[in-house]
């Protein structure tokens, strides 16, 4: 693999986020209906699905969810956060089976002075093989190419 550029920005993508906002906009809708037609039990959806449907909705922005990859670390950016990991706090990068074997993920393995600092570090390595953590979502790469690519930034960090 060639040497990587110095900074790729990647689109992060979660299964079936567009059926979860559609739910909670069906949701919003439905009780917006029910309070026009009388029924105050209608505020009770509106309440509680009409934030869920705005935050749903904002996480469906193309720029929303991003994987940026430089030679400093890597950053996992959502909707309200970003949090940056630097490569001198990883050991190793590979790939794990998710749940039932499904959906293959990037994992990562911290070096040890990396995770003397996380206290659950120990049981989530025990757990996952020795990796401290995984990739949160699909960003549209295989999970084995996009390791490769991690890798490559890692071995020039």
């Amino acid at each position: 693999m060639s040497t990587p550029a110095h900074t790729v920005v990647i689109a992060g993508h979660r299964k079936w986020s567009g059926l979860w906002f559609g739910i909670a906009a069906m949701g919003s809708a439905s009780g917006i209906v029910m309070v026009a037609g009388g029924a105050w039990a209608g505020w009770f959806l509106v309440i509680t699905m009409l934030p869920c449907a705005v935050i749903l909705g904002m996480a469906l922005r193309p720029t929303a969810n991003e994987l940026v990859l430089d030679d400093t670390g890597y950053t996992i950016k959502s909707v309200f956060r970003s949090h940056p990991v630097p490569w001198s706090d990883i050991a190793a990068v590979g790939t794990l089976d998710g749940l039932h074997g499904r959906d293959r993920r990037v994992a990562i393995k911290l070096t040890d002075s990396a995770a003397a600092h996380d206290p659950d570090a120990a049981e989530i390595a025990a757990a996952m093989g020795g990796y401290h953590r995984t990739l949160p979502m699909d960003y549209g790469l295989d999970a084995e190419e996009l390791a490769a690519l991690m890798r490559t930034y890692l071995e020039r960090g």
